[in-house]
């Protein structure tokens, strides 16, 4: 505070010209001179020039905007003269989802610009939350079915014609699978076929069919011709 307060005793006596007043323009040039070298401006400008909203919101934006902005060479003189440049410098830095709203209407006074920005911020959050929340809703109302083959469950069917597919594919199964039992158990042990309340003719050189000799299952129409001819001479 002492050495500011030296600097100021010394630069009031350059500035001051007579009894007129030192205006706020001519106080800036000097305090930037003392305080703010070009090197450290020239940093702000940069920065000022690399700005984009990102996550921040309007507000934050805006407070950084400022900030920056009053380091910039552009700032210096009357505030008509650079209003137009700060619009579209706040504009660039704008989210997508923002100047797609705020950037057709082409407003050049920066408090105006700020305020439809401000306006348009709330819009798109409202939005956003409206689908999300109706996203929500969607989601609690999915067929359980599908819930269920999400989460790796069997899908299981209450009504209609799948679920009367699924049974009737089952008893078929539940049938064919009977059915295999009971041959494996009526089967001969010694000749692997199923032929009930007959006695095995394996390795006697008959036909399993007819039991005679000299042809086997396979030729037993041939064979009864055969035999048949026979009779009959």
């Amino acid at each position: 505070m002492v050495e500011a307060s030296h600097w100021w005793q010394g630069a009031r006596r350059l500035l001051q010209q007579g009894i007129d007043p030192i205006t706020w323009d001519a106080f800036q040039v000097e305090f930037y001179k003392k305080y703010f070298p070009n090197s450290a401006r020239t940093a702000k400008e940069l920065e000022l020039l690399q700005l984009k909203q990102g996550a921040m919101s309007i507000s934050e934006y805006t407070d950084k905007f400022k900030e920056l902005f009053r380091f910039s060479r552009m700032c210096h003189g009357a505030p008509e003269d650079f209003e137009e440049w700060k619009c579209i410098k706040y504009e660039g830095g704008l989210r997508s989802d923002i100047l797609s709203s705020v950037g057709p209407m082409e407003i050049r006074t920066f408090s105006e610009l700020v305020n439809k920005s401000r306006i348009t911020e709330e819009c798109v959050k409202r939005r956003v939350a409206e689908e999300g929340s109706h996203r929500e809703h969607n989601q609690g109302f999915a067929p359980r079915g599908r819930e269920f083959n999400e989460r790796g469950y069997i899908q299981h069917f209450p009504q209609g014609r799948n679920n009367f597919a699924t049974s009737e594919e089952s008893q078929r199964n539940g049938k064919g699978k009977r059915a295999a039992a009971a041959s494996n158990v009526l089967s001969c042990q010694r000749c692997g076929s199923h032929h009930p309340n007959r006695p095995c003719r394996l390795g006697l050189g008959v036909c399993y069919k007819c039991g005679l000799p000299g042809h086997v299952s396979r030729n037993f129409q041939q064979g009864e011709s055969q035999d048949t001819g026979r009779l009959r001479q």
